[in-house]
Order: structure tokens, then sequence, then C-alpha cells
């Protein structure tokens, strides 16, 4: 008879340190042991969707409300996966029953705000952020809604309010790569291509592999008429797309 507690402790280790195909393993003998631990469900959800097989994730999520229809987790993990498979209408709808449930669930907010900007509703996006930051004002989740709300802006035309959004998410998170590329690209929009460049080498600083701000910092330095420089940066791009 496999022991349930070992098996579910073992997956909740795996899942921990990364190692999330060896979660999954894990998880579905602690099933095999109690078919009805919404628990075990939930993680073995969260553990398919980090090894990118979505489609399988969202199938455990929807077991686990089978067991427990109020589990707002498996509803927001449920939202997260079917985001990935760019279900958006779908993810918004799961967004919303776990948030009816759970309605201080900041990271909720942000899952329906995805959902939202994905659809192009650009404005219902940044609310979604909104409520995001007033329920975490702090900590990470408060820096991504900042610059989700940031790019939400961006996609309006607001560029002077969407900097002010990455300037708070850089506050709570200096070292979030995602949002300094971003305000490089505002800055571009605000044709500001000097500070734009500073941006986007503070971004390649902290994660050398990122080719999007390097390509952005071609186009910046190309806009300041620093050819040579901008040459090098899209080299320097393509020579990580062959790695």
């Amino acid at each position: 008879m496999l022991d349930l507690d070992y098996w579910y402790k073992r997956g909740a280790a795996h899942y921990s340190t990364g190692s999330f195909e060896e979660a999954v393993k894990s998880l579905e003998k602690a099933i095999e042991a109690d078919p009805l631990f919404v628990e075990a469900w939930y993680l073995l959800g969260e553990s398919l969707r980090k090894a990118h097989r979505y489609q399988e994730a969202v199938e455990s999520f929807e077991t686990a409300l089978d067991i427990e229809p109020d589990h707002a987790r498996s509803w927001r993990g449920k939202a997260i996966a079917l985001n990935e498979l760019a279900r958006h209408d779908e993810a918004l709808k799961s967004a919303d029953r776990g948030l009816d449930i759970d309605p201080s669930d900041a990271r909720s907010w942000i899952v329906k705000g995805y959902a939202f900007h994905s659809t192009k509703k650009f404005q219902e996006a940044a609310d979604s952020y909104d409520r995001a930051i007033e329920i975490e004002p702090l900590g990470a989740r408060a820096g991504r809604a900042w610059n989700n709300k940031g790019a939400a802006l961006d996609n309006q035309g607001r560029h002077e309010e969407a900097l002010e959004c990455y300037d708070e998410s850089i506050i709570i998170d200096p070292f979030d790569f995602y949002t300094w590329n971003n305000k490089g690209v505002c800055l571009i929009a605000l044709k500001r291509s000097k500070e734009a460049v500073e941006c986007f080498q503070k971004a390649v600083e902290i994660y050398p592999e990122y080719t999007t701000a390097w390509k952005n910092m071609a186009l910046a330095l190309k806009a300041l008429g620093r050819d040579e420089e901008a040459d090098k940066a899209l080299e320097m791009a393509r020579e990580l797309e062959l790695e």
C-alpha cells in the first residue's frame, strides 16, 4: 500500500527545489494512494504547469475543483495555465471564480489583468493590477503588478504614467530585468533614447542573455546615431539566439 504522506511530502520537496517532473511522479503516487486528496491534485497541477505541460495542468486543477469547488488556488492555477494556452476568455472566468471565493488574493488579480491585457482590454488590465497593488503594496507581486500596469498604460499611449509605474516596480525589485527593459521601451516612445540605453544596459547587466533588451538597445543607439555600438548590440542578440 502506498504511503500518502510520504509521496505527497516527497512531491512537495521536489516542487520546492524546481524538480517539477520528479514532483509530478511523486504526486501521482500520492493520488494513487488517495484519489480524493485535493491538495495533491492542486500541487500536481502546479507542477505540470511549471513543467510547461499546460493542458495536463488544467485537467489536474479541474479534478481538484470537482473534489472541492471552492478551492480558490485551483481556480487561480487553472487560470494561469489557460493564459499560457492563449485561452484568455476562459482564464478570465477561472480567475473570477477564484476571486469570488477569495477577493483578497493579489496573485489572482494579476492573473486576471494578464488575461485582460492579452485580449487588448488594457484599461481593465490596469484596473486589475491596481487591485493587486492595493491588496499587497510591497513585495514581489506588487513589483510585478506595477510593471504589468505600466505595460497596459504604454499600450494606451499613456507613457508618462507608465514610466511612473516602472519606477515603482524598480523600487520594489531593482533586479527585475523585464521592468528595466519595459522602462527603456517606454523611454524610446518618449523620445528619450539616451536614458533608454541606460535601462537596456541595466537589463543585460542583470541578465546578459536577454536578447530582447540587446535588440532594443540597438534601436535606441541607432536613434542616437551611435551606429557602431548599435551594430555590436544587435550582433550580441544574434549570437545569443544561435546558442
